[in-house]
């Protein structure tokens, strides 16, 4: 592979990163649970600063904030797909769109398990 070829895949790799970082801004900014997750995610990690976790800890909670993010991301997604197919109410979208957001359900539930095991132990 000459040095050209190269240099155009590799442009063309750091190009799809726009795309990424592009989405996760738009998620950011138009999509109000996404800024309540922000909000959740800094106290998860104000709060790990202040009871000193130790380092398995944060990368749980960490790992956890991520997987939310990307859940309500995903089930973005999938609404606004839907949203584009169709506007009137359809049985199977409604099913699809309920499934993507049950499985946000299922992260964040999980995740406050997960820090009730974590922190309940520092403050007692």
């Amino acid at each position: 592979m000459m040095k050209e070829e190269k240099n155009m895949i590799m442009k063309q790799h750091l190009i799809s990163y726009k795309y990424g970082i592009r989405g996760i801004w738009l998620a950011f900014c138009y999509e109000h649970s996404m800024r309540f997750h922000l909000v959740a995610a800094i106290a998860v990690i104000i709060l790990n600063y202040v009871l000193k976790v130790n380092h398995t800890e944060w990368l749980i909670t960490l790992i956890l904030i991520v997987l939310a993010w990307m859940a309500e991301i995903f089930n973005t997604a999938i609404e606004k797909l839907a949203d584009k197919v169709t506007t009137n109410h359809d049985a199977l979208i409604g099913q699809v769109k309920d499934l993507a957001s049950g499985a946000v359900l299922i992260i964040c539930l999980f995740s406050a398990l997960c820090a009730a095991i974590i922190y309940v132990p520092y403050l007692y």
